[in-house]
């Protein structure tokens, strides 16, 4: 993993109906057809720069907005994955196209599915990577690691003490400052954590989805424990989900639960990957995108039959 956050891409702003804005920045070839990938929580426009060299290489150009309320997109009122569905279509419109594929890592993955369940005529193919999903049930959560599970926790039950660990301030600070429970992560996310240069672009996004606060993080992680308002298997477009075997931050086992529930869906297993799979070797993505899949255990959908 090389990414860099040095020369950082443009920051694009156009505003929505009703006048709000929303933020992205574009990676990889201008000149191709958009890609839609949507950061996870909490995040920003500024996670493509782990993908800029291998979007570039592949000839792919990724459009990585700002959700609602991250780093410089306007908040939505109200709560519910739907509310980025708006800003789905306005981007599209922006970029003068009818259609594009929707990719979701990680607290992406409710408003992409929202997203394709609203507007199928408007995605090619929805791709969830890593991706947390919905009204998950619980024991799909057995696996995933202490830490995230307090924090999922205390988002739902203690508020006032969730917000400053997410926002790494007051005690959590001095926490992250020695990266706590890092031996209860998977090796693969280890040895990403690790690098100096996860560390910095780590630090960068981080930093640019906290600019208006932790209001729009704990409302996604909120959200995760109810389902969508529509069931999984309304969705109607071309779905993979790609998923690390030894995920500890959303286990495998949600997105074996939830591929179950969507007709002719695909599951893409990686052995021994993390949840920051991506950033150790993003071919499983772009295959999705670009051409066959190699190198990837695949598990056929079946109608739920599983």
């Amino acid at each position: 993993m090389t990414p860099s956050v040095q020369d950082l891409p443009e920051t694009v702003r156009l505003t929505a109906p009703g006048g709000r804005r929303i933020a992205y920045c574009s990676y990889g070839d201008p000149a191709a057809p958009p890609v839609i990938v949507l950061h996870g929580t909490p995040g920003s426009r500024f996670e493509g720069v782990a993908l800029r060299q291998a979007a570039t290489d592949a000839g792919l150009h990724l459009v990585c907005p700002d959700r609602p309320g991250y780093g410089e997109t306007d908040p939505v009122p109200g709560r519910g994955f739907h509310r980025w569905n708006g800003d789905f279509v306005t981007l599209l419109d922006h970029l003068g196209h009818e259609r594009a594929p929707l990719v979701a890592i990680s607290g992406g993955g409710g408003y992409a599915l929202s997203a394709a369940q609203t507007h199928p005529e408007r995605v090619t193919k929805l791709i969830l990577a890593c991706a947390a999903v919905p009204g998950a049930p619980r024991q799909a959560y057995a696996r995933r690691i202490p830490i995230v599970k307090w924090l999922d926790r205390l988002v739902r039950w203690a508020p006032v003490i969730a917000r400053p660990m997410l926002a790494g301030t007051g005690i959590f600070k001095r926490m992250k400052s020695r990266e706590p429970h890092l031996d209860a992560w998977p090796l693969a996310d280890q040895l990403i954590m690790k690098e100096p240069e996860f560390q910095e672009l780590s630090e960068l996004d981080t930093t640019e989805a906290r600019r208006q606060g932790m209001d729009a993080a704990m409302a996604d992680l909120a959200g995760y424990s109810r389902p969508l308002p529509d069931p999984l298997n309304s969705i109607s477009v071309p779905t993979v989900f790609i998923h690390g075997e030894a995920d500890g931050n959303v286990p495998i086992e949600v997105a074996r639960w939830a591929h179950a529930q969507i007709d002719g869906a695909a599951l893409r297993t990686v052995p021994d990957g993390g949840h920051l799979f991506l950033l150790a070797d993003p071919d499983p993505l772009l295959r999705e995108l670009t051409g066959p899949h190699r190198g990837v255990t695949v598990v056929k959908g079946d109608g739920g039959q599983h």
